[in-house]
């Protein structure tokens, strides 16, 4: 009788090891779907309320992995991406003192701390094992939320909406971060489809394609297109070896299309005004002559809006400059573009020495992310910016070394002190900042 308790208790012990371990691989993957989910059905997070409880969210998770996890490594590329990240959010809080609105300026400073926090709950609680489990839980998220809008549109209907005319636009409210948020989808889902060795989870990714390449053509998003043929030469060119003749294959078939591209453009409008739309010039500009007038610190963040007004030769109104590097060098000034661009690079070095097709995976939707964010308001939209970073950090993480620094004790608590400050300072401003961002 003892020697059966005993093996029944032996195997209510593995039973529960086994589900531990599978909790742990898989956990990574439910948070990452969890938020691009409910971030994309949230309006793609445009409103200040989301951003509050997203940094109540990552916060909360964060400093619970520097209390429960026994040993959190960090490479010299993941603190250096954490540190540049946490300098672009200070920058622009700062600027709200040159800023003619500093209401605004503090509420886009609000916005790069949900980015801050989001990026620093991935390198503390992903580790290369749970890699695979955290971008198919990207990719169940962006889909989840591309189902949604795409059932809507093509079995319920929709109306025609004076900006976005007949185009797939929710559940985000925007077509063309809809169509970016489904081109990063499209490359994670044929990156792992070509990664994973199990035929089941292949399966899987190559469903998901039923969802956001529909979703991606019914969003008529020339950039998210452009995005997904770029991250493809990365998914070819880091990931597996292809026979020479297949990659000048590629290679001629790009080069063609951009032919055809111009070929086709009508001498009336110029290629620019092809490829992006006719009013993106004139926002980049605008934004220019914003920069002109501001060349050493900028005219301070949020404050793109008050320039187009006065500067615009259409009736439009414009709230961003329709290009993230453009736009922060206007209001942030050369400072802010040089903080922007080494936090964004930094996740690109890791694609230096050997093939790796999960790091492939990852980078292609990483670049076709950072190509869409040059011609269109992507910073804006907490959601896809984040499914962006999520595939930045994935890739410091897939590179990181067996060696890496140890995070001690006296950076846990350092790092806890600054994540229970900016969560006390979200929880302040859920009830009592403004709740659109233009309010001041």
């Amino acid at each position: 009788m003892d020697s059966q308790a005993a093996t029944v208790i032996a195997r209510v012990i593995a039973r529960r090891e086994t589900l531990r371990l599978v909790w742990l691989r898989a956990a990574p993957g439910i948070a990452g779907a969890a938020v691009l989910l409910t971030g994309g059905l949230a309006g793609g997070g445009y409103l200040p309320r989301t951003w509050r409880l997203l940094i109540l969210a990552f916060c909360a998770f964060a400093s619970a992995a520097l209390v429960g996890r026994p040993r959190i490594r960090l490479s010299r590329l993941e603190l250096s991406f954490l540190c540049s990240s946490a300098a672009l959010a200070i920058w622009t809080e700062f600027s709200q003192v040159w800023s003619d609105t500093s209401g605004t300026s503090v509420l886009e400073a609000e916005r790069d701390v949900v980015y801050l926090t989001g990026i620093a709950l991935i390198l503390l609680a992903v580790e290369r094992s749970t890699l695979r489990a955290f971008l198919g839980g990207v990719l169940a998220g962006v889909t989840g939320a591309c189902a949604v809008g795409l059932v809507s549109y093509v079995f319920i209907g929709h109306a025609l909406n004076p900006i976005e005319g007949n185009l797939l636009f929710e559940p985000l409210g925007y077509a063309n971060g809809l169509g970016i948020y489904a081109a990063i989808g499209i490359l994670l889902a044929v990156g792992l489809a070509l990664e994973l060795e199990r035929p089941r989870l292949r399966v899987a990714c190559l469903l998901a394609l039923a969802v956001v390449v529909p979703t991606l053509y019914l969003t008529h998003s020339r950039g998210a297109e452009s995005g997904v043929a770029i991250g493809l030469v990365v998914l070819v060119r880091f990931g597996h070896r292809l026979p020479r003749p297949v990659v000048v294959g590629l290679a001629t078939s790009a080069l063609a299309a951009l032919g055809i591209v111009v070929a086709t453009t009508s001498a009336e409008h110029g290629i620019v005004q092809k490829l992006f739309g006719q009013n993106r010039p004139l926002y980049w500009h605008v934004a220019w002559r914003e920069w002109e007038r501001n060349r050493t610190l900028g005219s301070g963040a949020g404050t793109f809006d008050r320039y187009w007004l006065h500067y615009r030769t259409v009736s439009s109104f414009a709230r961003d400059a329709h290009s993230l590097y453009l736009e922060t060098l206007a209001e942030l000034g050369p400072i802010g573009l040089a903080l922007l661009l080494v936090a964004l690079v930094i996740p690109l070095l890791a694609l230096r020495g050997r093939r790796d097709p999960l790091l492939a995976t990852a980078a292609a939707a990483y670049v076709a992310f950072l190509v869409h964010a040059g011609v269109d308001w992507d910073w804006e939209l907490p959601a896809v910016t984040l499914a962006g970073l999520a595939c930045g950090s994935a890739m410091l993480v897939a590179r990181r070394p067996d060696d890496a620094h140890e995070l001690r004790v006296a950076g846990r608590v350092l790092m806890l002190v600054a994540l229970a400050g900016l969560g006390i300072l979200a929880l302040i401003r859920l009830y009592t900042g403004p709740r659109l961002p233009f309010a001041a």
